[in-house]
């Protein structure tokens, strides 16, 4: 078995050049705010929830903390069928955040990229991003400006928010609405009217989640084929997998965009890019949860284990608490190379509503 390929978490990893509120950030996964809806409609729901929600909108109130959404919770809110369901958690998901979202997996992936390609160069970074702004659109923007999904009206008021200091109260609040009705997503009637649109097709990201989905099945097969990986440097095959799969196209781009810059081209050496890979934040974060699961041959993997994972591995390097499942906590907390982060992971939520009331206040 080959021994040439090590990848272990770098000893100074290389962040993303993104400026952050002072704030501390707490990313909640959906869970969470079911079960705030549930103590909210008089449902009930598992222990010590209504204490955290309390203790979260106040720390907000308070600017002690920051709650910003990610592109899962908007992936999954859109998953759900009852519009009325969805409404109720974009209503606690507003109030908790004001609309704050992180930086998209992708556009993390980028800058990282780049504050590792400057650091292997001995050069500053190229590119910046604030990592949260008040808009759904940091999720749909790349870091160059372009973006993903074509809202030219959209895109036309938030120039002309932009514009004004202070914003005319009447455009603030349509943002809001459009923020809103992103979040909570078209009811059905409109659902109709969208299906006639052919830029409207939804099951493109179904069919992406799919894909990957069938990638890690297809490393299962092939670390049951070679069970000794699993005894082994197991985290070295995810590693180079998860680089080849996930990140090769847009590091070749980025290599050839150096290039055509009349950029020194990046050609690390094996040690260079043993340290450039190691010490990209969100990818190591990534590489460690997939690792885990993948020590158990049997595990089914599901669109939810992909959904976890991408969420994580940005809210786990950049935030300061995430509270996510039992697997995803599981798997974080069993990772020992992970523990240079020093994010808090509660293991209940009366844990994390005892560290949020204890947070200083904000002058």
């Amino acid at each position: 078995m080959s021994t040439g390929l090590k990848v272990p978490l770098a000893e100074q990893l290389v962040w993303a050049n993104v400026t952050r509120p002072p704030a501390p950030l707490v990313y909640l996964d959906l869970n969470s705010i079911i079960y705030f809806a549930r103590g909210i409609s008089g449902k009930g729901g598992p222990k010590g929830y209504g204490e955290l929600f309390e203790a979260s909108t106040r720390a907000k109130r308070e600017g002690r903390a920051i709650f910003p959404l990610g592109e899962a919770h908007l992936w999954e809110v859109s998953k759900i069928i009852d519009p009325k369901q969805r409404a109720q958690l974009a209503t606690i998901l507003e109030e908790l955040s004001d609309f704050n979202y992180l930086l998209g997996r992708v556009s993390i992936a980028e800058l990282e990229f780049d504050a590792g390609i400057a650091a292997i160069m001995d050069e500053p970074a190229r590119t910046s991003a604030a990592l949260i702004r008040p808009t759904a659109r940091q999720l749909f923007t790349n870091v160059d400006g372009s973006t993903l999904i074509d809202m030219p009206e959209v895109d036309r008021l938030y120039d002309l928010l932009a514009q004004t200091d202070p914003p005319p109260p009447h455009l603030v609040e349509r943002a809001r609405a459009i923020e809103r009705h992103i979040l909570r997503g078209p009811s059905d009637q409109e659902l109709i009217e969208l299906r006639n649109d052919p830029d409207y097709r939804p099951e493109r990201t179904i069919a992406s989640h799919r894909r990957r989905v069938a990638f890690e099945l297809d490393t299962r097969r092939v670390l049951n084929d070679a069970p000794g990986w699993r005894r082994g440097r197991l985290r070295d095959v995810i590693g180079a997998r998860e680089l080849h799969h996930e990140w090769g196209e847009l590091l070749a781009r980025m290599r050839i965009e150096r290039v055509r810059a009349g950029l020194p081209p990046f050609s690390p050496n094996r040690d260079e890019f043993r340290t450039f890979m190691g010490a990209m934040p969100h990818t190591q974060v990534a590489v460690s949860l997939k690792t885990q699961l993948h020590r158990n041959p049997h595990h089914i993997w599901t669109s939810n284990d992909i959904t976890d994972i991408d969420a994580m591995s940005v809210a786990y390097a950049y935030c300061d608490a995430v509270f996510p499942d039992k697997a995803i906590r599981h798997g974080l907390l069993n990772s020992p190379e992970l523990r240079v982060f020093r994010t808090f992971v509660p293991r209940h939520p009366s844990d994390l509503a005892e560290w949020l009331d204890a947070l200083p206040r904000r002058n």
